[in-house]
């Protein structure tokens, strides 16, 4: 297998994220056609986010907190899982431009 298969299948950030103990599912909380945002609450209240573009071109997607259950004066941690890299505290709300045909993953932490 190439490197980069390698790195998505042994991301241990993502892992925990499947294999989170709270052992809820994740859900589909916005479906704009092509692009989506899916939700997963996790053990230590965080959340999981997954924002999803389907379409030919890259697209802004954004996620609002009450979306995830946050208050929009939450100023939250977000963390990208699979470039391993802190984002910043956050108030509101979470965009980013995603790639064609790709995803992009982060942690919300309150």
């Amino acid at each position: 297998m190439s490197a980069a298969t390698r790195d998505i299948l042994l991301n241990k950030e993502v892992i925990a994220v499947n294999q989170d103990p709270l052992g809820q599912q994740g859900r589909r909380i916005r479906d704009d056609g092509d692009l989506e945002v899916w939700s997963k609450p996790l053990s230590d209240g965080s959340r999981a986010v997954i924002l999803f573009n389907r379409s030919e071109s890259p697209a802004k997607i954004e996620v609002n907190w009450p979306e995830i259950g946050l208050t929009r004066s939450v100023r939250a941690d977000v963390r990208d899982v699979w470039s391993h890299r802190s984002i910043g505290k956050v108030s509101d709300r979470y965009a980013a431009l995603v790639p064609a045909h790709g995803v992009i993953m982060v942690k919300v932490t309150p």
